[in-house]
């Protein structure tokens, strides 16, 4: 009978563990995994950006996105600003590793910022916002 249950119990850890359900991404965690592949040039992180509403820096990038029509210029769009992020960040002396004390400013609805420090003093704000479920990097700002 304990054997049954044991077995048990791991069968259902494990279907946990494949669905996902065991380990839940915080909001710092994920703006730092953005945060980390922005850094870094990983195209990858291309789905978790919020591309029609995205703000980096006081530019409007969604604005200049949403006017694109065709989907491989988009595309090409996408590439060409993660990489260029890299590029500058890299060019600049900048490592993710040495922005430090990530931690959630604020929440408001579906929108939270995720603020972290910087080795020049700065505070950098990331807003996530939530849209059909997903959570998307929309905003990239320096706190003033």
């Amino acid at each position: 009978m304990k054997r049954k249950i044991l077995i048990f119990a791991v069968g259902i850890m494990g279907l946990l563990f494949l669905s996902g359900c065991t380990q839940i991404e915080t909001d710092v965690q994920f703006a730092r995994r953005v945060f980390n592949g922005l850094c870094t040039g990983n195209q990858r992180v291309q789905v978790l950006i919020d591309w029609q509403n995205l703000k980096a820096m006081e530019v409007d990038v969604g604005q200049a996105y949403s006017s694109i029509v065709a989907e491989k210029d988009r595309q090409d769009y996408r590439k060409m600003f993660v990489y260029n992020l890299a590029y500058t960040f890299k060019a600049s002396g900048g490592k993710a590793s040495a922005f430090t004390n990530w931690r959630v400013q604020g929440r408001e609805g579906n929108n939270t910022v995720v603020a972290v420090d910087t080795p020049s003093g700065k505070v950098l704000l990331l807003a996530l916002s939530y849209k059909a479920g997903k959570r998307k990097l929309s905003a990239l700002q320096w706190q003033e």
